[in-house]
């Protein structure tokens, strides 16, 4: 009897890719998870739990064991099948389906057919409008994971139903599609929220099989590590049902099997079996979930017709004694994993003699041809791969070019230069700033400088003269780009080490560095102006030298100074702001008690020593330490709204909407140090320097300064790339920690209880430009706290009653 045709095996028996790094993804985010517990009050969490989409709540609360080696070995026994919303595994000889039927069996979640599924008709209403807002979000996009964690410390005082749509929110973001932190939600999906019941009756688990569907047929298995989008543990718990015996010794079975099955197992955590070995020596295995004939094929829009894969189906369902056996799927696979062996270079390179090979009679002269064709094939591959390789580093090249520049020196204007220098530019300290770097920063360099090296003597292994690149003491170098000659075949640009033995800087950094230097000259006169210099507009503008009008516009003379941070205090107006506060209702409440948006809490604060901020970027770098990043050294969790503070869009009543590194050269920030001292720090992004200002220099000691300063130097260097907008961008920074120095000569010091406005007044001076006075000292620290009191009462007086919406947490502006 002939076989009917079946999918063949994505990859050869025995030829599996290994997992070798865990899958990652961005589903049940922890912390997400605990501020929607946090913010809900119990009625509202219940409510959540107890809705259609409840199920997500109950599995974080099963604390589930993630286990990527069982997930990874059930995708890698995968047959090659053209359905975009299905997939097949082979379990020995046994074909396992994991489709939509699959997913809602174990889920119990909304799987009906809708139209449009992604695309749903939602107008943008008034209503809507004002929520986006609350959240902090631009209306056409939908919430990113991290604006909905930042949004739940913000809910207090908002609405029932509108913490219900937050709870909602989180649920569909947060397992629904699972995607990056920092990635935006479909805004489409995501109005749906504004009616609550027509949001917990949509198919959501149509939407979220899609997702999972999506990315997995995107992933390239015999990558090292891969993130998947979307809600990956579902596919943990199919393995648990599809081998039972599995499931009962490795997925930690819930008692009494609660419904869905979704919650009937706990996971296997803190287990690294071989799963491979385990999988293959499964008997009872449970194909697919089983329905009427007509019930098992789901309807997709878009999806393409496989035949072989739902012969699978047909040929059980019509010889239900059928059984699978190993000659029913050919040992071939249809893709192939090339494994690369390191072989020792020798230092003496014996003669070979050339023999020329026959092939053998028989079946050994076709397995010889065959692994010569295997070969062959990986060979062709390995090309194909340099050739990628060789078209990226050509596009970087370019964009280098385009952004340094081209000098042309002798030969033809074909022969194209970019002179560099061995030694790169010490960062420009400030006056007393001892430069220094942290020992854990000093260890991550000497590890990539001996990467580095041990790549350049890779790179030099075929000419043994060339000179090493780390070795050689103080030479200036030009790296080259030549066209190559009419004779040459490949019209791609050789690239070129000269090393001139030149002792000068090359002109090229000469005049960088000249130019610079008028730079910054530019931005420090121009911070000592506080008041823009006004100009004519052009329909203003006349040849008669005695137009009064424009004498009017523009007077001769300058009319008042600039802000002076450190004037004398205006007593009637403190007196005003005084009477201002004693309005409030909550006034005379103890600071603890008083509520979160009341008139009188800030200013209080401000006032009052001790009672300051709280710090928030600090306490996201454990999870940003340990995340384990991709091959690109990228991927990692940043802060909730790192990127928006990046993009200058927070704060959001006046975005800036100035790029780091592209807009912005100079950052600010005040840094906490255990809840009892305040630093400042200026990070300079063109430097790759960070200079601290401590206003109680004894209180923190260097050891300690270092763990302090280790979340910023690593940090913002890796947020640069991460967030940039271009490889052109991309390829200006690496991901190398910043240096920092803590400056000890001229920086004043305050008494306990100040520190917290002096790091604003550190701020305050150096950008603009004004070197700290005589007026700046212990002794004014009341002095310089009313001030700023004022200032801002004074320069604020139609947004007294602004609520801040832009992360008060990670602003950290009230506690």
């Amino acid at each position: 009897m002939d076989l009917p045709e079946f999918p063949p095996r994505m990859f050869t028996l025995g030829e599996e890719p290994d997992a070798i790094r865990s899958i990652s993804y961005h589903s049940d985010d922890t912390k997400l998870f605990k501020a929607l517990c946090d913010c809900l009050t119990a009625d509202e969490y219940e409510d959540l739990k107890a809705s259609k989409l409840g199920v997500f709540i109950k599995f974080k609360e099963l604390d589930f064991g993630w286990t990527s080696r069982l997930v990874h070995f059930m995708l890698s026994f995968q047959l090659d099948i053209k359905k975009k919303f299905e997939l097949w595994s082979l379990v020995v000889s046994q074909p396992v389906r994991f489709s939509l039927i699959e997913f809602e069996y174990l889920t119990g979640l909304n799987c009906d057919y809708i139209k449009d599924l992604e695309n749903p008709r939602c107008e943008v209403t008034t209503e809507m409008a004002a929520f986006w807002e609350k959240m902090g979000v631009d209306i056409d996009t939908g919430p990113s994971i991290d604006q909905i964690t930042e949004a739940f410390y913000n809910c207090d005082e908002w609405s029932r139903d509108d913490r219900m749509r937050l709870g909602y929110l989180a649920i569909y973001a947060g397992y629904i599609e699972g995607k990056k932190f920092s990635s935006a939600t479909s805004a489409s999906l995501a109005r749906l929220v504004m009616d609550l019941e027509k949001f917990e009756n949509y198919p959501w688990g149509r939407v979220a099989f899609k997702v999972l569907m999506d990315s997995l047929k995107a992933k390239d298995l015999t990558q090292t590590g891969y993130t998947v989008d979307g809600f990956i543990q579902v596919l943990q718990v199919w393995a648990y049902y599809a081998l039972p015996e599995l499931g009962a010794n490795y997925g930690s079975p819930v008692p009494n099997r609660p419904s869905p099955l979704l919650l009937a197992y706990k996971g296997g955590k803190r287990q690294r079996k071989f799963f491979k070995a385990a999988i293959n020596k499964q008997t009872i295995v449970k194909n697919f979930v089983q329905k009427d004939f007509d019930e098992m094929f789901p309807k997709w829009d878009g999806d393409v017709d496989d035949p072989a894969a739902d012969n699978i189906i047909k040929v059980m369902f019509n010889d239900p004694g059928w059984e699978w056996t190993m000659e029913c799927w050919p040992v071939t696979g249809t893709r192939k994993v090339v494994k690369m062996e390191v072989i020792p270079v020798k230092n003496e390179v014996s003669p070979v003699k050339s023999e020329s090979v026959k092939p053998a009679a028989g079946s050994e002269g076709q397995q010889i041809e065959k692994t010569l064709k295997d070969i062959s094939d990986a060979i062709n591959l390995g090309f194909g791969t340099c050739l990628k390789e060789l078209k990226l580093l050509a596009d970087r090249i370019e964009a280098v070019e385009k952004k340094v520049g081209i000098t042309n020196r002798g030969g033809s204007s074909d022969d194209r230069q970019l002179t560099t220098t061995s030694n790169p530019p010490k960062p420009v300290d400030e006056p007393g700033v001892s430069t220094k770097t942290s020992p854990k920063i000093a260890e991550k360099r000497v590890t990539r400088q001996c990467s580095e090296s041990v790549n350049g003597a890779k790179a030099g292994q075929k000419e043994a003269k060339e000179p090493s690149l780390t070795t050689e003491p103080s030479s200036s170098r030009e790296l080259c780009l030549v066209s190559p000659a009419d004779d040459l075949p490949s019209e791609d640009p050789s690239l070129l080490i000269l090393d001139k033995q030149v002792s000068t800087a090359s002109d090229l950094l000469v005049e960088e560095a000249r130019r610079q230097t008028k730079k910054e000259t530019a931005l420090v006169n121009l911070r000592k102006k506080s008041v823009r210099e006004r100009k004519l507009a052009p329909t203003q503008q006349t040849r008669f030298k005695g137009n009064s009008t424009a004498k009017q516009i523009i007077p001769n003379k300058q009319v008042g100074g600039g802000y002076d941070p450190f004037a004398p205090i205006d007593k009637m107006k403190s007196k005003e702001l005084t009477a201002w506060v004693q309005k409030d209702p909550s006034y005379k409440l103890p600071l603890k008690k008083k509520p979160r948006r009341c008139r009188s809490r800030f200013y209080q604060v401000l006032r009052t020593p001790l009672e300051w901020l709280t710090d928030h970027w600090r306490a996201s770098y454990p999870d940003f330490k340990s995340d384990a990043p991709d091959a690109n050294g990228l991927g990692r969790r940043l802060p909730g709204g790192a990127w928006n503070y990046h993009a200058g869009l927070i704060p959001s009543f006046c975005q800036s909407k100035k790029v780091w590194g592209v807009d912005v050269d100079d950052i600010y920030a005040p840094v906490n140090f255990k809840n009892e001292h305040w630093i400042a720090i200026w990070i300079s992004i063109p430097k790759r320097h960070i200079v601290v200002w401590d206003s109680i220099v004894s209180h923190i000691r260097p050891a300690e300064l270092d763990e302090v300063m280790e979340p910023f130097v690593t940090m913002v260097p890796y947020l640069l790339v991460e967030c940039a907008l271009s490889d052109e961008q991309k390829v200006q920074y690496t991901l190398e920690p910043y240096t920092y120095a803590r400056q000890t000569v001229g920086v004043p010091q305050c008494r306990a209880g100040d520190c917290g406005v002096f790091t604003l007044k550190y701020i305050e001076c150096h950008a603009l430009g004004i070197e700290f006075p005589t007026a700046f000292d212990k002794k004014h620290g009341k002095t310089i706290r009313e001030k700023m009191a004022l200032d801002i009462f004074r320069e604020l007086p139609k947004c007294r009653e602004w609520e801040n919406q832009d992360n008060d947490e990670n602003l950290a502006t009230y506690d």
